[in-house]
Order: structure tokens, then sequence, then C-alpha cells
């Protein structure tokens, strides 16, 4: 499923590689975390793509309660009135999860590289609490080798990370979100500025509540969407 409202341009000789912005994640459901994080990370990089991709199922996570359908239907009308570069939603790890195969970053990276070509500016997107867990990620060493990777903060985290070998990976590669845009790979970057605070364990206990705090925390177009499919009730 894509939202594209892009058009191919006329490529140049002198015409900068493209800048991707990658955001992944469980979206169960997708909140206004989420859009704030691929927001505030898309007014740093001014990427030419924003590519969400959805989980088939976390190793790392219990069974997820949203189906795959749904979810790619939440993150639809999440993002359908994006206006700060053309966005596509990816099936590629809900696809390798009905195939059976395993889904780690690294792997959907690589697939991107392959897609995009070896110049193309790839920039993995993070929360702060992801960014505390990278060091238990597969192969997360190698990431860097594909992509940059960027974090940004919600509001009251700390943003010490607590891997020491972390630590000194992100700060002995840390470059501008200027410097992102002119490499392919191998850059950190920190965005302290990210503006909302959700969780989505949370969500889920307050929508099965029918707490109506959850109208702050959701774009309406999914709260709609939520209440007529009665997830999550």
């Amino acid at each position: 499923m894509d939202i594209e409202t892009t058009e191919t341009a006329e490529t140049t000789e002198t015409a900068a590689p493209p800048c991707i912005l990658v955001l992944g994640g469980s979206f169960d459901p997708v909140h206004l975390g989420h859009v704030a994080l691929a927001h505030s990370l898309a007014k740093a990089l001014q990427p030419d793509e924003l590519r969400v991709i959805p989980v088939g199922q976390q190793w790392q996570k219990n069974e997820l309660q949203a189906t795959a359908t749904q979810r790619l239907a939440m993150l639809k009308l999440a993002f359908e009135d994006w206006q700060l570069c053309p966005v596509r939603v990816d099936e590629q790890e809900i696809i390798r999860a009905e195939q059976g195969k395993s889904n780690y970053t690294i792997d959907t990276l690589h697939q991107l590289r392959r897609e995009v070509g070896d110049e193309a500016s790839l920039v993995f997107a993070m929360g702060a609490d992801q960014l505390q867990n990278l060091h238990t990620w597969r192969n997360w060493q190698a990431l860097l080798e594909v992509a940059h990777l960027c974090a940004a903060s919600r509001p009251g985290f700390s943003l010490d990370i607590s891997s020491p070998d972390i630590a000194d990976i992100w700060k002995k590669n840390a470059i501008s979100a200027l410097e992102m845009r002119t490499r392919p790979a191998g850059g950190t970057y920190l965005e302290r500025n990210l503006a909302q605070d959700v969780s989505a364990t949370q969500l889920r206990t307050e929508l099965k509540q029918h707490n109506p705090t959850t109208r702050l925390l959701v774009p309406h177009k999914v709260l709609d969407y939520l209440q007529q499919q009665t997830i999550y009730q």
C-alpha cells in the first residue's frame, strides 16, 4: 500500500542523490508520537521521501493486537494529510512475516539499500527509548554500514545512552542533519525537540477503558477507524 504524490522528476548529472527517511515500528496502534517523531526529523533532514515500514512480528515483542491489514489502514489514515514530503507505506516486513521469514532491521535496511542504490542517503529513525535498546538488536554494529541512524527524545527522557559501546559509536559518528543528506550512510544524529510523549502500551489500555484523553493522542481519522473496527476493546 503506497501513499504517494510524487512525480518522478527528470534528473540531471548534477542532481543530488535522494534522502530517504525510514520510520519503522509495530504501529499497534499508530499514534501522534509516531507522527511527531517523523515530523521532527523530516523538518531537520528535509528528505525526499518518508518510508514508513510496519513490522510483521517483532521478535522482541509479544503478539500484536491489530492485524497487518488494520495497521496498514491506520498508517494510511495517519499520514494522509502529511505535507512535508512524499510518503510511502512499505509492506516488506509484513510480507516476510507472512512467508514465515524473520524480520530484522538490518535485513530491511539492506533491502532498501538495494532498492534506492548506493548513493542515496538512507536515514533510519528511532525514538530515544529504542536507542537505549539498540545494543540488543541483531547485527546492530552493521546498521551504520547501510544507513544513518537518527534518534529523537521525548519530554523527560534522558538522552544519556546506557550502553557504553552504543554511546561511543554514537558520539564518534555524530554529524549534522545537513551532512546526512550528502552521505549515503554512517552518521548519527540526535534531535532534541520531539514534543509528543505517547506510550502505545498505555494508549491501548486507555482505548479499552474508553478514556476521552485518547483523542489527544491519536490522529482523529485513526481514532474513528479504531472505533469502527472495535480494535483494543
